[in-house]
C-alpha cells in the first residue's frame, strides 16, 4: 500500500510570492534601462532605445525562465510503501540506503544510499504530524531492509 504526503500551502505561499518579487524585479529593471538609455541618448546625441529595448528583452527572458523553473519543480511530495521511498528529486528502495539523518539547525533531513550518494528530503514543506510520521515509516525501514 503506497501513501502519499503534499506539502502545506506555505509552498504555494512561497512560490507566489517568489514570482511576484521576479515581476518586481523586471519592472524595476525596465527602469533601470530606461534611464540608462536616456542618459547614453542624451551624451552620444543618438537615439539609443535599442539599448532600453535589449536590456528589457535580457531580463525578460530570465524572468521568464526563472517563473517556469518555479512552476514547473513542481511542489514537495512524497510517496512510500513498504519498499520504496520516491521524492520529486529520485527513488530508491529502501534495501539502498544505509541511513536517515535528521535535519539540524534549518537543514533538510537526507538519507544516505549504500554507495555514499546522500538525498535530501524536503520534510520542511509538511505538517509536524506528517513530518513525524514520514521519518518514522523512514527509519524503521531503512533498520529492516538492513
Amino acid at each position: 500500500m503506497e501513501k502519499r504526503y503534499y506539502s502545506q500551502v506555505a509552498y504555494l505561499l512561497k512560490a507566489v510570492l517568489i514570482i511576484v518579487v521576479i515581476g518586481v524585479g523586471f519592472y524595476i529593471a525596465t527602469q533601470v534601462s530606461h534611464k540608462i538609455a536616456t542618459e547614453l541618448s542624451i551624451k552620444l546625441r543618438k537615439d539609443l532605445v535599442v539599448i532600453e529595448y535589449t536590456i528589457n528583452a535580457i531580463v525578460g527572458i530570465i524572468a521568464f525562465l526563472s517563473i517556469l523553473v518555479i512552476l514547473l519543480r513542481g511542489k514537495p511530495q512524497i510517496s512510500i510503501n513498504d519498499t520504496t521511498l520516491r521524492t520529486n528529486r529520485f527513488k530508491r528502495d529502501f534495501s539502498e540506503l544505509k541511513s536517515y539523518h535528521k535535519g539540524r539547525g534549518g537543514s533538510e533531513p537526507y538519507v544516505i544510499s549504500h554507495d555514499g550518494k546522500q538525498f535530501d528530503i524536503e520534510l520542511s514543506w509538511f505538517s509536524k504530524k506528517d513530518r513525524n510520521e514520514i521519518e518514522a515509516f523512514i527509519i524503521n525501514q531503512i533498520k529492516a531492509a538492513n
